[in-house]
């Protein structure tokens, strides 16, 4: 599964790696198989996605503790320092929560950001996510504690975005 991002090739990593899977959830394929073809195991309670530019990985998307039932996920991001303040981070989110909203029917998405990342607080917020909560002192780094503040938005919220 790859999701549409301009100049990132957003590619879903396949755990077993088999050719019949990977035939499978190629772009005009997988829209004609039912979902047991996109998870032969079951629905996943994540789904990660490597970040290539130019044939070089520069890092990591997901959706994590997805909870179908719900229709919610948590979003991460990292990307390798090289391609960070180069507005990369802004168009791969884009391209999750439009992936999240429009093709997963999520309702829901979930951020966690650490106190001190203030780019990521920034990124989020820019991109509609509500600041909902603190987790005090819940990150251990470099001898101290830091607050992990959680952030939502809701597919209503997402046209608000695009």
């Amino acid at each position: 599964m790859i999701i549409p991002c301009e100049g990132i090739l957003i590619k879903r990593e396949i755990a077993d790696g088999g050719s019949v899977a990977e035939i499978a959830l190629m772009e005009g394929v997988v829209q004609n198989l039912t979902e047991k073809w996109t998870y032969p195991d079951g629905m996943p309670d994540s789904i990660t996605f490597e970040l290539i530019i130019e044939g070089s990985v520069i890092g990591q998307a997901g959706f994590k503790s997805i909870r179908w039932f719900n229709r919610k996920a948590e979003l991460s991001l990292f990307i390798h320092p090289q391609y960070q303040e180069k507005k990369i981070g802004t168009k791969i989110l884009k391209a999750m929560i439009a992936h999240a909203f429009d093709h997963l029917n999520l309702h829901r998405l979930e951020a966690e950001v650490i106190q001190y990342n203030l780019a990521g607080r920034k990124l989020v917020e820019r991109l509609g996510f509500v600041k909902e909560g603190c987790l005090r002192e819940a990150k251990y780094f470099d001898g101290k504690y830091f607050d992990i503040l959680r952030y939502g938005l809701l597919k209503s919220e997402y046209g608000n975005i695009k």
